[in-house]
C-alpha cells in the first residue's frame, strides 16, 4: 500500500515541483508537515493553521539551503 502512496505522490506533487502539506489539529496547536520529495520536515507546530503551514515552508527552505553531506 505504501508504495501506491509514494507512487501517487510522485506523480501528483513531486513530478510537478509541488509541495505536499499536512496539518494536524491538536486542539489548541495544530502541527504541520511538508515534503519536497527530497526533504521532509515535520513538527512545525502553531498557533492556527496557517502559521503552521508557514512554519513547514520556512523549514523546508532552510534545509533545502543547507549543503547535504
Amino acid at each position: 500500500m505504501w508504495r501506491i502512496t509514494a507512487m501517487w505522490d510522485w506523480f501528483w506533487y513531486y513530478r510537478k515541483g509541488k509541495i505536499k502539506y499536512n496539518v494536524y489539529d491538536f486542539g489548541d496547536t495544530y502541527m504541520a508537515t511538508a515534503s519536497n520529495g527530497k526533504i521532509t520536515v515535520l513538527n512545525c507546530y502553531g498557533s492556527t493553521e496557517k502559521s503552521a503551514k508557514e512554519m513547514a515552508l520556512f523549514k523546508l527552505k532552510q534545509g533545502s539551503k543547507a549543503p547535504l553531506e
